[in-house]
């Protein structure tokens, strides 16, 4: 018996080995992010040695169409191969998600039409199981997705904090320059006036020396 968890801890598969016959037992849940392993295990259970296949799925509590689906191409791949693929035991909100989706009937023995289609299992109220598994997995995405929005909403706002450093920066930057070029043009003035004022004495100075003595 080798055992496989899943890294999200969503499902576990046990697998048991009895000579041509391998029964592959899941349990949790079955969807696009723990689907991907579960078929790599199937491919790998899927060699030369095996005659029947059965996965047994009675302790499956959730599965979403990316976990039918990966059902569906374990199936195809067994007969590829060979191998007779057979669920065994799905509960009552599995068949009904199975018989949804076209070719369901490969797993199912017979694809009925949509109009045979059965009722939900646990009836119509919202609240039962049969409609919110389903419904869980796109409240899933749903909140990766507002998760994935809230974080670039940081991102964008921490990108514009840096923004608002940087023109605050090159403000003060600016401001400085300007006070520096005023310090510049008011000492040029003052040297401009002390030259000035030195020429004027000058002009004074010879002025007294021309004039003749009375």
């Amino acid at each position: 018996m080798t055992y496989f968890t899943d890294d999200g801890s969503r499902l576990h598969v046990a697998v048991r080995h009895d000579g041509d016959r391998t029964t592959v037992t899941v349990t949790g849940e079955l969807d696009l992010l723990s689907g991907p392993p579960l078929m790599r295990l199937l491919e790998d259970a899927l060699d030369d040695s095996v005659k029947q296949l059965d996965v047994a799925a009675a302790q499956l509590d959730f599965v979403d169409v990316a976990g039918v689906r990966v059902l569906l191409a374990a199936h195809r791949l067994a007969v590829e191969r060979g191998v007779e693929l057979r669920l065994c035991d799905p509960p009552p909100h599995v068949v009904w998600l199975l018989r949804v989706i076209d070719e369901a009937g490969l797993l199912l023995g017979g694809n009925p039409r949509d109009g045979d289609l059965p009722p939900h299992p646990y009836g119509s109220s919202p609240t039962s199981p049969a409609v919110r598994f389903v419904d869980d997995a796109t409240a899933r995405a749903d909140e990766r997705d507002r998760r994935a929005d809230e974080r670039d909403r940081r991102a964008d706002e921490r990108d514009e904090q840096a923004a608002d450093r940087d023109r605050l920066a090159e403000e003060r930057d600016r401001l400085a320059e300007e006070r520096e070029e005023h310090v510049r043009q008011h000492q040029r003035w003052e040297d401009v006036r002390e030259e000035l004022a030195d020429a004027r004495e000058r002009a004074l100075e010879r002025r007294e020396q021309d004039e003749p003595e009375p």
